[in-house]
């Protein structure tokens, strides 16, 4: 697998590892300098009397050095990469060396083992008493939510800006008490909106509606569809054990481009979106990765990459989160195009009005289009076909100074999340080359 080095700074922890990782990309560094199909390593000469020992896994992005950082990726499999990404030729290509060949052998053992475990039968009577025990707990959380909400609207909304941090605290707090993350996040969600923007008055009744719909459903709860009843209870906060999920949900093998990647601060965990589209299949999933401070992540998934892997889907009225059952290795990137990608606006909008009227909870809709431009009217990005149909965006500044500056006016291909009143755009094909616009460290 060859690396752009956009894709090699986006695996970097911090801007000074970029800077230190282009410092070695250098032969003059590197005593020894070797490639296979499945890795790279290399010999880097360091203060000390014996070289540092680097070495990545291209297949499922690793890395592995025998210098003391504490930085993962460590500047010296950066400046591996760089090397390679810009100079393959300086590279022997051949056999593994043994202490390389030890390495990829005992990852690909642990990933038969997590394989192995995830085959594994859940406990259902356990299972089953934990769920009663909390589905009563709930109950009563919603209980009070559905109440709080009509006495907010009962005294009316006008002053709810000047006070929103006390007011959503509480009932927030309530809600993780009633062991409804889910609801709670919701009210965390109506706390922190822009208050002095124009737009907060619907953005209040909307997520409160929400809110209030989703607390209804799960008082009803048995009267929903098996399908239903698995997404109120996602939407209130209940936890999927992993093992639930790999070995009961729907289990989908392809070759998944991953399309985007965002990453996003809540509270103090780091969690990290990693959009994926599905070469044979045309699917979306959704792999989320949740990160404590310090943290690295399983998975290292490169937007515009592709994995050829077997996941499994959480069940859902409109399922796309997913878990990986099996990663069997990088394929070549590709274009989304035919079957699963919008030609233009209009057919793009009427995926977003199905996905909708299916789950009017989701939030945003993934889509591919093909064949759109950025324009700019009144301070305003829009993303416009060739049938003049616009669409607004947000899109912060960072974002519009590179889309415009990497399209130039030109038609492009693009992934978006698609809103009721804008879409996003986080990243875009043109010209054979892709391009990401979501918020993650890009140097």
């Amino acid at each position: 697998m060859q690396l752009s080095e956009d894709q090699i700074i986006k695996l970097a922890p911090d801007a000074a590892s970029v800077k230190a990782g282009k410092g070695l990309a250098s032969a003059a560094k590197w005593v020894l300098r070797g490639a296979s199909d499945r890795a790279l390593w290399g010999h880097c000469q360091g203060s000390g009397k014996n070289p540092y020992q680097t070495q990545v896994d291209l297949q499922n992005i690793a890395f592995k050095c025998s210098c003391p950082s504490h930085k993962f990726p460590c500047k010296h499999s950066l400046g591996l990469l760089f090397l390679y990404a810009s100079q393959p030729d300086l590279f022997t290509t051949g056999e593994e060396p043994d202490w390389v060949k030890e390495w990829l052998e005992k990852r690909a053992g642990k990933a038969t083992e997590k394989k192995e475990k995830a085959d594994k039968p859940v406990d259902v009577e356990a299972q089953a008493k934990r769920q009663e025990a909390r589905h009563k707990k709930v109950l009563n959380g919603v209980d009070d939510l559905q109440g709080w909400l009509k006495d907010l609207v009962r005294s009316g909304l006008l002053n709810v800006p000047e006070r929103a941090q006390a007011l959503f605290a509480g009932i927030s707090k309530r809600m993780v008490d009633a062991q409804a993350p889910g609801l709670a996040g919701m009210m965390r969600q109506l706390q922190e909106i822009h208050y002095f923007g124009e737009d907060w008055k619907y953005e209040l009744t909307a997520g409160a509606s929400r809110a209030y719909l989703v607390a209804e459903s799960y008082k009803h709860l048995d009267q929903l569809s098996p399908e239903w009843q698995d997404e109120i209870r996602t939407l209130v906060g209940y936890p999927r054990a992993k093992e639930e999920v790999l070995a009961n949900g729907e289990q989908v093998s392809d070759d998944w481009l991953v399309v985007a990647s965002e990453i996003l601060q809540q509270d103090r965990l780091t969690v990290e979106y990693n959009w994926l589209y599905g070469r044979q299949t045309c699917r979306y999933a959704l792999f989320l990765q949740f990160l404590t401070p310090g943290a690295l992540a399983e998975t290292a998934l490169l937007p515009g990459s592709v994995v050829a892997a077997d996941v499994a889907f959480y069940k859902g009225v409109t399922p796309t989160r997913v878990l990986f059952r099996e990663q069997k290795g990088t394929r070549e990137p590709f274009i989304p195009s035919g079957k699963g990608c919008c030609a233009g606006l209009a057919e793009a909008m009427q995926v977003y009005r199905e996905s909708m009227t299916s789950n009017p909870f989701t939030y945003e809709i993934p889509v591919l289009v093909s064949e759109v431009r950025l324009v700019m009217h009144e301070k305003q990005v829009w993303i416009k076909d060739s049938n003049e149909y616009l669409i607004p965006l947000t899109l912060g500044e960072a974002g519009k100074l590179k889309g415009f500056a990497v399209t130039g006016g030109r038609e492009f291909t693009g992934f978006f999340l698609a809103g009721e009143r804008s879409w996003r755009v986080l990243s875009v094909w043109i010209e054979d080359k892709y391009y990401t616009l979501s918020n993650e460290y890009n140097g």
